[in-house]
Order: C-alpha cells, then structure tokens, then sequence
C-alpha cells in the first residue's frame, strides 16, 4: 500500500521536533512554565519578542498585497504587536527605548532577508502562532507567580482565551489547504527552523542578561 504524502504541517511539526523540544525544555522556556522566572526577565521578553514580531509582521503585512497565501492564512487577529504594546504598556515601558539582544538583532536580519519569500515568511510566522498553544497554560502560572488578573499585562501570552484550540486547528487546516509548491515548502520547513533557533538564542541572552 502507498503512503499518503505527508501534508506541510506534519513536515514542519517533524522537520522541526528537535528545535522545538531544545526551544521547549531551555532553562529560561522552563522557568517560565513553571512559574519560577522573575518579573523582570518576563517583562524583558515581552519586550524582545515586540520587537520580533514587529520587523516578522511588517514583511507579512507588506507581502500580503501580492501573497494570495498570506492573504488566506493570515487574519488580523494573528498579528501580535496590538497584544504586546497593551502588555509593554501595562508595564510603563516605552517600546521606542527596547534595545534588541544579540539573539534578537540576528533573528530580525534573517527576517528583513527572506521578505521577498512569502512561503519563508510563513514558516516563521508557523512557530509564532503554534508557540500560543503552550503560551496560554503558562499564561495560567504566571498568574499565581505575578498576583496578576486575566488581560493586559498577559495578553499576548493568551491572545485567544478559550478560542485557542479552534484557532490553532483553522490555522493548520488553511495551512494544509494552501498547496505549496515543494520549493516553497522546503523554505517554510527552513525558516521555521531559523525561528526557533532564533528563540533559543533570545533565550540565552535573556538567561546571561539576569546573571550578568
């Protein structure tokens, strides 16, 4: 019997599974989820992953005028910025004074250099969206740790509420629905993997930042 070809979203969950699970169980992902990481280091990375997700959603912004498959994968709700500039706020930070780590300033070229590819573009924006999946139930944690309400301060960490899996499953279904070409799978399977390598590197610097 013939196997079935895998759709592009098993592709990129397996491609990926190893940088997932390095991202997942690093010291600084693991104090986050349970609940341990300092209010500071968590205010510090909502301030990187702005600026992440501000060079990552112009270029998507800009490439959905002529991308018909951003335009079918993307809605507004999953741009994040709004999110992040409600939490900055809620914390008194001025998103103008945030100073990119070392880990963040590489992530943001590797951005600006696969804007002419809308498929790579997607495959960063894969690891994004899917990171919202654990995000909410450590959104739960840091609650208790930080004495904080549901809402500003904890919105991008739980942009969805109770939508989340509903979401999570359109977006995989749009995704699988797209029909990538096999070049332009290979760049969504690349870029995705720049993501979360990108994560990691953010990681480090937020962990040496704290001891340094």
């Amino acid at each position: 019997m013939t196997e079935e070809p895998q759709s592009v979203m098993q592709r990129l969950r397996e491609s990926t599974r190893d940088l997932h699970d390095a991202a997942e169980h690093h010291d600084f992902q693991r104090a986050f989820a349970q609940g341990s990481l300092p209010k500071d280091r968590y205010i510090s990375y909502l301030g990187q992953m702005y600026l992440v997700h501000e060079a990552l959603e112009s270029q998507l912004r800009k490439a959905a005028e002529t991308s018909e498959a951003i335009r079918s994968v993307v809605d507004e709700r999953q741009y994040q910025v709004p999110y992040l500039l409600e939490d900055l706020e809620f914390f008194g930070v001025d998103p103008g004074s945030i100073e990119p780590l070392p880990g963040t300033k590489r992530l943001i070229d590797e951005i600006e250099q696969m804007a002419s590819e809308p498929a790579s573009l997607l495959g960063l924006h894969y690891v994004l969206e899917g990171s919202n999946n654990g995000s909410r139930f450590i959104a739960k944690g840091l609650m208790g740790a930080y004495g904080m309400a549901p809402g500003p301060g904890l919105r991008y960490m739980d942009p969805y509420g109770a939508e989340q899996r509903e979401r999570w499953l359109a977006f995989r279904t749009t995704m699988d629905e797209v029909g990538f070409s096999a070049e332009d799978s290979d760049r969504l399977l690349e870029s995705a993997r720049h993501m979360f390598q990108g994560i990691v590197e953010i990681s480090d610097d937020l962990l040496a930042e704290a001891v340094s």
